[in-house]
């Protein structure tokens, strides 16, 4: 199961020879992604930010990623938690992002050109892959678009296709229904 560039590297991995992945589920991404969300993404990846809370954190990571659809504010507090580790600034304790900065600069340096080389190779590898897939696709995403979405359900491993409803990129799989879809694919024949 990968969510955005987890589903780029699972897509590589499973169209390896001799792959593990029995299975794959991609998440809101495929072999062709719309440069203007990459550009939405690198507005706000990798930016130096420090939080006084995780209260705060929530509601600074929620400003950019409404996109995913809808969330109590406990679940969105939950989703946030594993992305923030605790620093300290100016000798004042509080929390950061927890990943590496560094994963914005090839995003930030992407153009239309390079991603359009990028693009041919990973309709190679999906072609390539041999697993059932299911892919999920938020109906309002603004990275993955609706044909790409339909040309993944004809070609390579002919995924088949869940849109979910009122969520954009990226479906966080909170939902029930989001769970099911996915729980329902890996557990069925």
């Amino acid at each position: 199961v990968g969510t955005s560039m987890g589903g780029l590297i699972g897509m590589a991995l499973a169209s390896l020879p001799n792959t593990p992945v029995r299975k794959l589920v991609l998440n809101d991404v495929g072999p062709a992604i719309r440069f203007e969300a990459i550009q939405r993404i690198a507005g706000y990846l990798g930016l130096p930010l420090f939080w006084h809370s995780e209260e705060e954190a929530a509601a600074a990571l929620w400003s950019v990623s409404q996109s995913f659809g809808p969330h109590t504010p406990a679940e969105w507090l939950a989703l946030t938690r594993p992305q923030l580790v605790a620093t300290t600034k100016d000798g004042v304790s509080g929390f950061k992002s927890h990943y590496d900065p560094a994963i914005a600069v090839p995003v930030r340096a992407a153009t239309p050109e390079l991603m359009a080389a990028g693009e041919a190779l990973l309709w190679q590898a999906w072609d390539r892959i041999t697993a059932p897939t299911l892919l999920l696709r938020g109906a309002e995403s603004d990275l993955l678009s609706p044909e790409t979405a339909q040309a993944m359900t004809q070609r390579g491993p002919r995924a088949h296709l869940h849109e979910l409803p009122g969520v954009g990129h990226a479906p966080t799989l909170v939902a029930a229904d989001q769970r099911a879809a996915v729980r329902d694919f890996l557990l069925g024949p």
